[in-house]
């Protein structure tokens, strides 16, 4: 039994030797299996995710909008695809609104509509119950309105 209480002991006044030292030495203020904190700390509290409802499709309408992750059978644009035009558009949005190298800019044929939208959580809520959706943009008759 002996043992066990010296090896807490010592574990114990290793680990916060190296988490001092870390924080007092480090580049970053720690080594990695020590005192790994600050990966929570500097987290967002807010998590943006983008999505496209599509409304009409060339001379298809919709009755009811659906996302474009839906309609995989029509565009074989696959989901890492998507994200990544999601991730540029944000961007654009965000710098120069020019919006000249879309990838799915090209499966949408003349007469298509959609809007993108941006849904926010707070991730401080409990179960992020109730997201915040916003529009961001929308493309009608080959032009791109945007959202502020």
């Amino acid at each position: 039994m002996k043992f066990y209480k010296n090896f807490i002991v010592v574990w114990s006044v290793v680990y916060l030797t190296l988490a001092i030292a870390g924080r007092s030495f480090s580049d970053k203020n720690e080594w990695f299996p020590f005192f790994r904190w600050s990966l929570y700390s500097k987290s967002k509290a807010e998590l943006e995710m983008s999505f496209v409802m599509v409304t009409k499709l060339g001379d298809s309408v919709f009755s009811e909008p659906k996302k474009l992750k839906d309609l995989k059978n029509i565009h074989k644009l696959t989901e890492p695809d998507i994200e990544n035009e999601y991730v540029k558009i944000n961007k654009e949005l965000k710098e120069n609104k020019t919006f000249n190298n879309l990838y799915f800019k090209s499966f949408f044929t003349d007469g298509s509509e959609y809007i993108m939208y941006k849904k926010t959580f707070d991730l401080t809520k409990e179960h992020y119950t109730k997201p915040t959706i916003t529009k961001q943009l929308e493309y009608k008759n080959g032009k791109i309105k945007i959202y502020e």
